[in-house]
């Protein structure tokens, strides 16, 4: 290569200094180095590259990051991290790193500290805050010194918040933030025997697909349930449940103090309630409800309370004579023997208000201008048939004198 000279051992380039240029060539936060035609970039001092840990186009660049603090939001994952050297040279020994409460290890390389995490469903301790406008997902990293080291006053925490608008889930009818509960609660009938309960939500009538993930649902939509007892089939004949009330919550505790009761003491108490098997005769038990929100208008979850009932013990309830009261709030009585809470949701209420079409304006005038004109043309008969019988009464008088 002709750019290429040698004197007194020392080999020079006399190329083209590409480092040089006027356009930057480097990212920030990194140094340009002249190579035989041909350039290299490296991060400055305390900044360290993270480019193979962040979803970038432009990999063949470093990605230089002060501390080798980084973080990335992601549909599906959160990912972050921080330089070894930094923190071995802030705590000044041997360091133990944990991620949120320890659950899962944190990743490392030889430069970097790093986590990944997954969204949906939260894992290795993630924690979540959901308010009406935005979710926030949130990572730690806790880093101490090792155990040998019995006196230490420089713990650190390092905080990593990914912020989500909670219209986009809305808009993609999918509620993703939100981990689906569906519970199974366990009930002694007896000494040895211990029973399952489960209670699953369902799109339709024909109880063939049940809700897995936390979807959006309207005010005119309808709700299937099914609490089902889950028997050995040595003695299943021998054993009823009956479904005794349910309500619904906007947090995934029962016990919440807001409360909206439909079902109370074996009775619907929510003029949309309709029973769809026959509750206390059998091991199962199906109804429905039409969907609604709560005050907060935050996504709802539904619980019921379900006693287990022996062959030679009346399950049934008669509701005939009580008359049906409207969805309230309040607490039931949870002491009674061999029952359990079950537990499903969330699902969100949209309560957006629907938008008339103009055409249906249109329609309903028209409507409206036909009745009237219906109602005119048969005023109008009336009097002529009036007018007429007036005068003929009028001419048989004349002709009769």
């Amino acid at each position: 290569m002709s750019d290429i000279s040698v004197n007194n051992g020392v080999i020079y380039w006399d190329g083209p200094k590409l480092c040089a240029s006027k356009q930057p060539v480097c990212p920030p936060n990194s140094l340009c180095i002249n190579m035989l035609d041909s350039y290299s970039c490296i991060c400055k001092g305390g900044y360290y590259d993270v480019s193979s840990f962040i979803d970038l186009h432009a990999a063949s660049h470093p990605v230089c990051k002060d501390k080798g603090l980084f973080s990335q939001c992601l549909d599906k994952v959160m990912t972050g991290g921080i330089a070894k050297p930094y923190l071995t040279s802030l705590f000044g020994g041997r360091i133990e790193v944990k991620l949120n409460d320890g659950r899962c290890p944190v990743n490392e390389t030889g430069v970097l500290y790093y986590f990944q995490t997954s969204r949906n469903p939260p894992k290795c301790g993630l924690e979540k805050k959901v308010n009406k406008t935005h979710i926030v997902l949130q990572n730690s990293l806790s880093i101490s010194l090792t155990k040998e080291h019995t006196i230490s006053r420089r713990d650190l925490k390092v905080v990593w918040k990914c912020i989500y608008p909670r219209h986009y889930v809305r808009n993609a009818q999918v509620v993703a933030e939100m981990e689906w509960l569906s519970s199974l609660s366990l009930v002694e009938f007896n000494s040895s025997v211990q029973l399952g309960l489960t209670m699953h939500l369902f799109k339709e009538e024909s109880y063939s697909h049940a809700y897995t993930d936390a979807i959006e649902l309207g005010h005119e939509d309808t709700l299937f349930f099914q609490v089902a007892l889950q028997a050995n089939r040595s003695f299943a004949s021998d054993v009823l449940m009956q479904v005794e009330s349910c309500w619904a919550t906007e947090s995934s505790d029962p016990q919440d103090t807001v409360q909206a009761v439909f079902l109370k003491d074996g009775c619907p108490t929510d003029n949309t309630f309709q029973w769809l098997s026959v509750n206390g005769l059998a091991q199962r038990s199906r109804f429905s409800i039409q969907m609604f929100h709560m005050p907060k208008g935050l996504p709802l979850y539904f619980h019921c309370r379900t006693n287990v009932c022996g062959q030679k013990e009346d399950c049934s309830k008669n509701c005939a004579s009580q008359e049906r009261l409207k969805r309230s709030a309040g607490q039931t009585d949870r002491q009674k023997k061999r029952a359990a809470v079950v537990s499903a949701g969330p699902l969100t209420v949209n309560m957006r208000v629907k938008s008339i079409n103009p055409s249906d304006w249109a329609e309903h005038i028209s409507m409206v201008v036909i009745v009237a004109a219906s109602i005119s043309f048969l005023g109008i008969s009336v009097l002529s048939l009036s007018a007429i019988k007036a005068v003929m009464v009028y001419y048989e008088k004349l002709r009769l004198q």
